[in-house]
């Protein structure tokens, strides 16, 4: 691993990951925030996917002068990265474990050990499903030629043939936060992602780890159509098959808790609820809410409020355990409802699937 020492003595670089550019990626630049001073920290939710840039350590005491800290160089290059439309975060080695996968010439995936360091400060970028990711490998040639100013203003850099640039040895890698286990949970289905492309109230957008299964609704084949078409339904876009009624259910269902207060829901203490749609191979189904836990004491009032309860029979009288519903009525009250549908027995808790 190549050492780098800034002129200011204080700090010392190293480049862990071949390449060089300085245009800008335009694909992305407009969408990344990049705010002088914020600190962008990695967490679990980023990658699973993403480029290791560089790592950066303060020098003994003995030795520093002054100018910039590990951690103030790992910021502003994650500013300068972010300014180029690259989403990239700084974390510390020290809460981290030591193995990574990694990628080896041939594109193979191997098993690098790295020892973490007291002090440590890494600059990890990118948001990628897999390591063959079009984006996540154009990126990557992109950074091994890039050449940050805070590098190349501030410290001694000597081209060499094995280190053409700064950043020359950078290379893929999971997000270290993640287990193998979690990055394979986080692996989506092709499938999925087409079916759930474009569409309002999709799951693919809640930011939390956790939502609450609600409603299913049960389809025969698989959809060919987004159903944001739905929103905009003409004679050209009927629905063909019952995968695609049960799919514009699942919306209009969503839609409808949304704007629940308006429809007198729940009874008692009428609210709009935060709904999801998600539509798989053969069904799409409804959640509830956005947690961060499964111990969040929502979950518990939504599995109340949406789930089976003991009610009287209404010809019987004989308490029977029967699913909730939900009902629009109809414009006038002798008029038959305008929608109505019934919740599944036992909501269920899911954790969330990501977009790409």
């Amino acid at each position: 691993m190549r050492t780098t020492q800034l002129l200011s003595k204080s700090l010392i670089i190293l480049f862990t990951a071949i390449v060089c550019s300085t245009a800008i990626m335009p694909e992305a630049y407009a969408r990344i925030e990049a705010e002088p001073g914020k600190k962008y920290k990695l967490t679990k939710r980023h990658g699973p996917w993403m480029i290791m840039v560089a790592s950066l350590r303060d020098i003994p005491e003995s030795r520093r002068s002054k100018g910039l800290s590990a951690q103030e160089a790992a910021d502003e290059l994650v500013f300068e990265l972010r300014k180029r439309g690259i989403p990239a975060y700084t974390f510390s080695q020290e809460a981290v474990i030591q193995r990574f996968n990694t990628l080896d010439r041939l594109g193979r995936e191997e098993r690098r050990s790295y020892a973490a360091q007291r002090a440590m400060i890494s600059v990890i970028a990118g948001n990628y499903s897999d390591s063959e990711d079009d984006v996540a490998q154009k990126t990557l040639k992109y950074i091994k030629n890039f050449h940050p100013k805070v590098i190349t203003e501030n410290g001694i850099y000597k081209k060499t043939p094995g280190q053409p640039g700064p950043l020359s040895g950078a290379f893929l890698t999971i997000n270290p936060l993640l287990s193998p286990q979690e990055v394979a949970q986080r692996k989506q289905d092709p499938l999925i992602a087409k079916l759930n492309s474009g569409i309002e109230y999709s799951l693919l957008k809640n930011q939390g780890k956790y939502s609450l299964v609600v409603a299913s609704f049960y389809g025969n084949s698989v959809t060919q159509t987004a159903t944001s078409r739905f929103q905009n339904a003409n004679e050209t876009l009927k629905v063909s098959n019952a995968l695609d009624r049960a799919a514009e259910n699942a919306w209009s269902l969503a839609k409808a808790l949304r704007n629940a207060k308006s429809y007198g829901f729940p009874a008692g203490a009428p609210r709009n609820i935060d709904a999801y749609v998600l539509h798989e191979k053969y069904r799409s189904i409804v959640t509830v809410g956005s947690f961060d836990s499964a111990d969040d004491p929502r979950i518990k009032e939504y599995a109340k409020l949406f789930g089976s309860k003991m009610k009287p029979h209404p010809e019987t009288g004989v308490e029977t355990m029967t699913a909730e519903y939900f009902v629009i009525p109809g414009s006038t009250p002798s008029a038959p409802p305008s929608a109505s549908w019934v919740f599944d027995p036992k909501p269920m808790l899911m954790q969330n699937p990501k977009s790409r």
